[in-house]
């Protein structure tokens, strides 16, 4: 993955991003510098051979959370909350063979996360989600995408988890606590992070998945946002992959890969 940092702190942005992993193609967006909403016309290269990995590029910032339990990325166990600023593990994308993927077998790089044991605690609902926040160049630099030519968001990937499944939500600026219209008190009607999202089938090989903005739904706790043909594909932040958590016991051991991550 090359990633090409853009130019920040000016009225207009071009960055360059060649990534196997997540390639996302967009047109137009809106990013947050130094608290001043400025225009950011951004190209993304789809589908580019890998030749080097940068994980610490912008403007695509992907990261591995959860409450409590093991995560493992890469092979590698990493803590699941104490000792990590936000929660959250930078991702980097591991090598792959060529032909691993067989919908795109030139990749040479794709992201392989696992875990398990999450587990709810008295009245804190526990997670696990691997995230890929779309227009985000640093902490303090958070914006959104313009997906308005698309139909939906399509990714390869292999999702090996238990009977509670796995989920795609896609944030926006009504769900997402950057676009100013929620709160993050959580319980409140207008409570943040009730994000959009789609049930994904569990899948041991690697399959394509295609989610229409349409068929995007909320769970209903939080702050509403526009579903169906109103989804706001102008104002996306971010998307998360969410493993299922049952309301009692640990959580059954868990894979996610995923490769070409683009818009439809």
């Amino acid at each position: 993955m090359t990633l090409i940092a853009p130019m920040l702190l000016s009225a207009k942005c071009d960055a360059t991003v060649v990534c196997r992993m997540f390639a996302v193609a967009l047109l137009l967006c809106t990013a947050t510098v130094m608290g001043a909403v400025a225009p950011v016309n951004d190209s993304f290269t789809n589908r580019i051979s890998v030749t080097d990995v940068d994980a610490g590029g912008a403007p695509l910032r992907v990261t591995l959370s959860a409450t409590n339990g093991t995560l493992s990325l890469n092979g590698t166990t990493v803590p699941a909350a104490p000792g990590r600023p936000n929660n959250l593990v930078p991702v980097v994308p591991s090598p792959i063979t060529i032909g691993t993927d067989p919908f795109d077998q030139s990749s040479t790089f794709a992201v392989h996360v696992t875990g398990n044991g999450q587990q709810n605690v008295g009245t804190m609902f526990s997670f696990a989600q691997l995230t890929a926040s779309l227009n985000t160049p640093s902490a303090t630099q958070i914006g959104s995408v313009d997906a308005s030519a698309y139909t939906g968001i399509q990714f390869y990937a292999i999702i090996k988890t238990g009977t509670t499944g796995a989920r795609l939500t896609v944030a926006n600026l009504y769900t997402d606590p950057v676009g100013g219209k929620c709160t993050t008190t959580p319980g409140q009607p207008t409570s943040c992070f009730d994000h959009p999202g789609a049930q994904l089938t569990i899948s041991t090989t690697w399959m394509k998945y295609q989610i229409p903005f349409a068929s995007l739904a909320q769970i209903g706790f939080g702050n509403q946002s526009p579903t169906g043909a109103a989804f706001p594909k102008n104002a996306i932040t971010l998307l998360k992959w969410d493993i299922g958590i049952p309301m009692t016991g640990l959580t059954d051991p868990w894979e996610l890969q995923v490769d070409d991550l683009t818009f439809y």
